[in-house]
């Protein structure tokens, strides 16, 4: 399968990926600015949106893209940085229809607001709720270094005193 559609991509970062590990072909860090462009790119390209999600780190909320090709199987993520203080940015929703109910969700939870969108109400949650209940307190928030560099293995938990496997 080809990507050269995604070395076209203004980005921050691009990288491929070890598919194996991460579930993932390529990962792409884009400005807020660069999402729907990213997204026409993969439209463009045969592929479709499989979820959006959000990580609230110290650094600020982490959306994540997950696309994938019906015919060439490679999943492609594209990631996106947002301030806690401005938690936006631009729908997608116009360019892949299936992003519509992934935002709203993503604004249910954590309250990142997808300027543009149609219809950004709640989708799960009552109305007046009037909170986000993903949100981290600001001491429990990881850093992006924190989760960016998880390690190869999980730590092995030793064996209980008695000797039998938990």
């Amino acid at each position: 399968m080809s990507f050269t559609w995604i070395e076209k991509l203004e980005a921050e970062k691009k990288t491929e990926t070890d598919y194996r590990k991460s579930g993932s072909r390529w990962e792409v860090v884009v400005k807020p600015e660069q999402v729907e462009a990213a997204a026409r790119a993969a439209w463009d390209a045969g592929y479709f949106i499989e979820d959006i999600s959000v990580v609230d780190l110290q650094e600020g909320f982490l959306v994540v893209y997950h696309f994938d090709h019906w015919q060439s199987p490679g999943r492609v993520t594209f990631k996106v940085l947002v301030p806690h203080e401005k938690p936006e940015v631009p729908t997608i929703s116009h360019i892949h229809s299936g992003a519509n109910w992934h935002e709203r969700e993503s604004f249910d939870f954590f309250g990142v607001v997808f300027t543009g969108h149609p219809d950004l109400k709640p989708l799960l949650l009552p109305d007046d709720l009037g909170f986000h209940p993903l949100l981290k307190k600001p001491e429990e928030r990881a850093s992006l270094d924190a989760i960016a560099n998880v390690p190869e293995k999980p730590q092995e938990k030793p064996q209980e005193a008695s000797g039998q496997a938990p």
